[in-house]
Parts: C-alpha cells; structure tokens; sequence
C-alpha cells in the first residue's frame, strides 16, 4: 500500500479493508464463508467503515448468508463479506465465551419453546377429545328423543369413528331363600354348606339380552339345619 492510498484513506475518515489489515500483515482477507465451514470459527469481519469480531454459528446457507454471534445477537451476513481468522487466544477466548453463554440460553429458550408448544398440543387433544364425545352423546341423546334412528345413529357414530352405541342396564339383585337336602350316607351338615357354597348357581336363561360374561355373585350360607330323623 502506497503512503499516497493511505493518506486518502484516513483524509476520508473511513479506513478501507486493506488500511484495516496494515495492522496484521500476514492475515489475507476471505469471503466469510471460507471461514464458515466450522461453526465455532472465531472471525474478524471486515466492513468497510469498521472492523468486528464475531462467531460463526452455522455453515453457508443456501439464501447466500452466513448466521454469526455479534456481541452476543445472531445475525446473518453475506456469504461474501471479507473476513479473517482470529489468531489472538485471548480474543478467540472471549468469543467462544459468548458463543457459550448464547448457546445455553438458546438452548433453554428452544426447551422452554418446546414445554409450552408440547402442553399446548396436549390442551388440544384434549378439547379434541371432549368435542367428540360431546358430539356422540349429542347424536345419543336425539336418538333416544326418537329423532334419530338406530340404524342412522350407528352410521354416524361409524362415519366419524366413535365408539358405537352399547345401551346397558346394571342390575343389581340380592336372592334369599331355602331348600331341603336329603344327604347321603355319611355326610353332615358341613357337607352340604360347602356343596352349597361351592356349586349353586344362577339360571338367567329366561332373562333376555344377559352379559353372561358380566354375571357376579355370591354365595353365602347363612344356616344348615339339621332335621328330622
């Protein structure tokens, strides 16, 4: 560089990139995204009016910029931007600092993102939920008002993949009563109780429409009475 070129320079009071690497002749200018293949890659970027260190984030992207940590912001800068390495450890110290400290609190700021974005999808599967089975017992409800058929009412609830329609009564019931037992040879009234306990059952086949698979009781014996002779 002539003293002449360098004298225009500074009349200017804008230094142009070849003023600013007078001061580190043995560092060559670069477009930014020779430097960019490592992200981590501590740089000089050299604008014209002024000169800034920064970080690079990511490789070259395809719009023709380069994403880099400034101060602690991210930015974007053209691909083809003169630039240099950072030679000075203390320098390539401190921005790797920062690329850190960014890192983490995007880091934390991408979970807290992702928090709120899984308990909001979680709130809409729910609402999701309660809209289908406010709309099936909807469609119950004008069926059993005889607005809707049987047929029409399994079609729908078909249609939109709900659980079909599956009336039930729930009975309850509590039986009492007694019989004789005429025992054989040798056995007593312990016998008996547990033939009892242990083998009578209910006969539901005149009851239409029976669950026999939902059929529960239970047995118990209250007295066996001997008697007669």
């Amino acid at each position: 560089m002539t003293n002449t070129t360098q004298q225009c320079a500074v009349a200017s009071g804008r230094p142009s990139a070849q003023l600013a690497l007078t001061a580190h002749p043995h560092r060559h200018p670069e477009p930014l995204a020779a430097l960019a293949v490592s992200p981590g890659q501590a740089v000089t970027i050299l604008h014209t009016d002024r000169r800034e260190n920064a970080v690079v984030l990511a490789q070259p992207a395809e719009t023709g910029t380069v994403r880099v940590l400034v101060d602690g912001h991210a930015r974007s800068l053209r691909a083809d931007i003169a630039a240099v390495p950072v030679t000075d450890p203390a320098t390539a110290l401190g921005l790797a600092q920062q690329a850190v400290a960014w890192a983490s609190a995007a880091q934390r700021t991408a979970a807290d993102r992702a928090r709120a974005l899984a308990e909001e999808l979680d709130e809409q599967r729910r609402r999701h939920v309660r809209q289908l089975a406010e709309i099936r017992s909807y469609a119950i409800d004008r069926h059993r008002d005889g607005d809707i058929c049987r047929d029409g009412l399994d079609k729908f609830l078909a249609h939109f993949d709900l659980d079909q329609y599956d009336p039930r009564h729930r009975v309850r019931f509590t039986i009492s009563g007694s019989f004789d037992v005429t025992p054989e040879d040798g056995r007593d009234a312990g016998d008996t109780e547990y033939d009892v306990r242990e083998y009578l059952r209910i006969d539901t086949d005149q009851v239409d429409g029976v669950d026999e698979d939902t059929l529960t009781f239970d047995v118990t014996v209250d007295d066996v009475e001997a008697r007669g002779e």
